[in-house]
């Protein structure tokens, strides 16, 4: 698995799409691997990583920024994960991108527009 490619691949098919996108898009690139839901969540905590590192995305809460480094606020997403989470959690609807994730993305063009999510 490449992850410079799944990167550029969830950037191309995700871009201006909401954070639970990112996950669903991520998931249909995985699906001929036989991974776990645990490395398919560590998969996504690295590339939202490598997208805010490459000025792609941030992350906010109720039209804020959140505070710190990159690491940390992708902590903050690693910490609030769900342990044993419920089919419609995190695919099918997505409850836990909607109704608990600590933040939401933003993205940014290459002109430096913001897309809220």
């Amino acid at each position: 698995m490449n992850i410079d490619f799944l990167c550029s691949a969830v950037l191309r098919s995700s871009f201006g799409l909401s954070m639970g996108s990112i996950w669903q898009h991520l998931g249909v690139e995985l699906s001929s691997l036989k991974i776990s839901d645990e490395e398919r969540a560590e998969i996504f905590l690295e590339i939202l990583r490598r997208l805010m590192l490459g000025g792609n995305l941030k992350l906010a809460l109720n039209g804020e920024y959140l505070s710190g480094s990159v690491n940390e606020q992708i902590e903050i997403i690693k910490l609030a994960w769900p342990i044993c989470p419920e089919e419609d959690d995190l695919d099918g609807f997505g409850f836990w991108f909607l109704t608990t994730a600590p933040a939401g993305v933003v993205w940014l063009t290459p002109e430096g527009q913001e897309v809220w999510t």
